[in-house]
């Protein structure tokens, strides 16, 4: 019988390529301006944060008032992009001033993650994912007045490599999905530490989380319809430590719209889990008491049936678009200023979930999330959007001549285009420094 329960929200919102940039690619201005589609952005922030993003919120808000009225404790935990801060900061501020509201509760956790909701966990060279956490995690704490010690990557996206990465950037948890294959039979509803660290994992009971995220609403589901009185009995039955519980914050008013009773659901929620003797509490209160030391093994994240990177990185479509986004790193930042910034937005994990091609299940998901008519039409407009950005970039640099690619491992690493950007290659990771033999032939 579990006794806690960590629940919290991934907020998220993209910055949209535009639809027709390969159809009427004459639009001027800056970068941002150029590729993305800030009405469209606009337009879909503006609808979500009146469906979703206040009414929530104040519900939250409202309630942890109620339990310290009534002396119950009402917690939850955040992961909130730095695109959706933005967006927030230019089109809603009344939504930044809640968040800041719930942090001055402290009774509510802000994670960190990448500042970009990106893929850049999965590519051979971290420093760029490096420089999205640091950013992230300066971003949240001038913002929300908190320092995450908690971490979550990009979709749940975790691995060996990256669980010790958080670690070493300082992180005193970090969450993932409760898949089976490296739970290997044991429940996720303990704290465990990584095999050989100090980190704790806190696993996601994808099962739970799912009843919420996807089954609420849905009248052919034998226990349908969802109460909160329900939902707690349930959480209460689950053998373990503590269940962790975390869902889009867009499902509640969103996904599930307010007349499937969802905003109700949560406003009852804690109430009926302080009635089964069920404690809310925090990432960050529990990481101090792993219960089992994990051995994390392969990659997986919270997406489709597979639970690992193919949701992002899975067909031809995908990897000539990520190829592209890297192909135009180090000229971004050479140029730095909008150029870097408008680049990091092309990095954002959602321009690759619109190319997911497969069908079933994962595909009606893909296509309920997807900005554009199908993968196809995602396709054409984003990789003709990357690479014509990364012409505007070398035509601004000067630069004619073709890219020199570095090769470990029978892997491609990384790109430059001048002597400078081939030097900072080299710098990033001397096991390349072999490579310093082909810089005379190539410069000629």
């Amino acid at each position: 019988m579990t006794s806690k329960v960590i629940m919290g929200f991934e907020v998220h919102q993209p910055f949209r390529i535009r639809k027709d940039a390969f159809w009427n690619p004459r639009f001027k201005g800056s970068p941002q301006e150029r590729y993305f589609d800030d009405k469209l952005n606009r337009e879909i922030f503006e609808r979500v944060r009146a469906k979703c993003y206040i009414p929530a919120t104040n519900i939250i808000l409202e309630e942890i008032e109620a339990g310290e009225d009534e002396g119950r404790e009402v917690k939850f935990f955040f992961s909130v992009s730095g695109t959706l801060l933005e967006q927030a900061e230019r089109w809603g501020r009344d939504f930044l001033d809640l968040l800041e509201l719930l942090s001055s509760t402290r009774k509510v956790e802000f994670l960190a993650q990448t500042y970009y909701h990106s893929v850049t966990s999965l590519w051979e060279d971290r420093t760029e994912w490096r420089e999205q956490v640091k950013l992230h995690v300066e971003t949240v704490k001038s913002l929300l007045g908190q320092t995450p010690v908690t971490f979550e990557n990009t979709e749940l996206l975790t691995s060996p490599v990256i669980v010790e990465e958080a670690e070493n950037m300082g992180f005193n948890g970090i969450m993932m999905e409760g898949k089976d294959s490296v739970l290997r039979g044991r429940s996720p509803n303990f704290v465990y530490r990584r095999k050989g660290g100090k980190i704790s994992i806190l696993p996601r009971n994808f099962t739970l989380s799912d009843d919420v995220a996807f089954r609420f609403s849905n009248p052919n589901w034998d226990q349908y319809p969802l109460t909160a009185e329900k939902y707690s009995s349930w959480v209460k039955a689950s053998p373990g430590q503590v269940v962790t519980i975390f869902v889009d914050y867009e499902t509640f008013g969103e996904h599930h719209w307010k007349e499937s009773g969802i905003l109700e659901f949560l406003r009852w929620l804690p109430r009926e889990l302080n009635r089964e003797g069920v404690e809310m509490t925090l990432p960050r209160e529990v990481e101090g008491s792993p219960y089992y030391d994990l051995e994390v093994s392969g990659i997986s994240s919270w997406a489709d049936i597979r639970k690992d990177h193919t949701s992002w990185l899975g067909n031809i479509m995908q990897w000539a678009y990520d190829e592209a986004v890297r192909r135009s790193e180090m000229t971004s930042k050479e140029l730095g200023g909008e150029f870097l910034r408008a680049w990091r937005y092309f990095t954002t994990s959602d321009n690759y979930y619109y190319l997911f091609t497969e069908g079933g299940g994962p595909g009606e998901v893909h296509s309920y999330f997807n900005a554009y008519n199908s993968p196809i039409d995602a396709f054409l407009n984003e990789f003709y959007a990357i690479n014509s950005f990364l012409h505007d970039e070398l035509e601004n640099l000067g630069i004619k001549n073709e890219p020199f690619f570095f090769y470990k491992d029978g892997k491609r690493v990384g790109v430059a285009w001048d002597e400078n950007q081939f030097m900072e290659i080299v710098r990033r990771d001397e096991s390349l420094k072999d490579h310093l033999k082909y810089l005379k032939e190539w410069l000629q």
